[in-house]
């Protein structure tokens, strides 16, 4: 009787084991193409500015990945191309709150994998077609700094496709230091800049429980960031 009831046992497992293994997964997303036509946006909200770009007069552009699902819902969002200034996070609650028509492929609707462009801009004169970014190294664990006092520089100086990074540490006072130009195609309006960069005053990282020395790198561009 033992050994009856073991072996019928061990028939049940190999059974559920071979169905479970005849069950094909689940399908991944698909880019657009000729074959796949892409979702639509049919609904939207704008992004909310956040207190610390408002201030210093931010205008970016947040990169996102996005998978639409065949029943049109988003999912997976993730930053490709970061901004900084806590405008990633508003990006992202935007889109996942967006309305989509879904993805077709031989006339079944699919889950689509796309990117979106979320745009920051405010209108200020001096800042057209200008586009800022500002990102940290952090620990793991640790918040990055806010900025509280300073603005981003106005085009004085710039030409129409001009692009400059300064890197910078942020102290456990909030103050930067150690500024340094890595790259720039207008050494003057970067050394302008640079200038205007020592006079930020932060919110310091922190990394439990207190303030934390960070690195980051600040980036400016007037046209189409790349």
């Amino acid at each position: 009787m033992y050994d009856v009831t073991a072996s019928a046992l061990v028939s049940l497992l190999l059974v559920g084991f071979r169905l479970q293994a005849q069950t094909p997964p689940a399908p991944g997303p698909v880019r657009p193409s000729p074959a796949v036509s892409p979702p639509r946006v049919v609904d939207k909200v704008e992004p909310e500015y956040t207190d610390e770009a408002r201030r210093a007069w931010v205008n970016a552009i947040v990169l996102l990945y996005v998978e639409v699902r065949a029943d049109a819902t988003p999912a997976n969002i993730r930053v490709v191309r970061s901004a900084g200034f806590g405008l990633d996070e508003m990006a992202i609650e935007a889109v996942n709150s967006w309305r989509f028509a879904a993805g077709v492929k031989e006339g079944k609707p699919v889950t689509v994998a796309a990117t979106i462009e979320v745009n920051f801009h405010l209108m200020v004169k001096g800042h057209e077609s200008q586009h800022a970014r500002l990102n940290f190294t952090l620990p793991a664990g640790a918040a990055r700094p806010e900025l509280m006092k300073g603005k981003i520089p106005d085009n004085s100086g710039a030409g129409t496709d001009e692009r400059i990074q300064i890197g910078l540490t942020v102290r456990q006072d909030g103050k930067p230091e150690n500024l340094m130009i890595l790259k720039s195609t207008n050494e003057n309006w970067a050394r302008h800049v640079l200038h205007e960069l020592k006079g930020w005053r932060f919110r310091p990282a922190t990394l439990n429980g207190g303030p934390a020395k960070v690195e980051g790198v600040f980036e400016l561009t007037v046209g189409r960031p790349k």
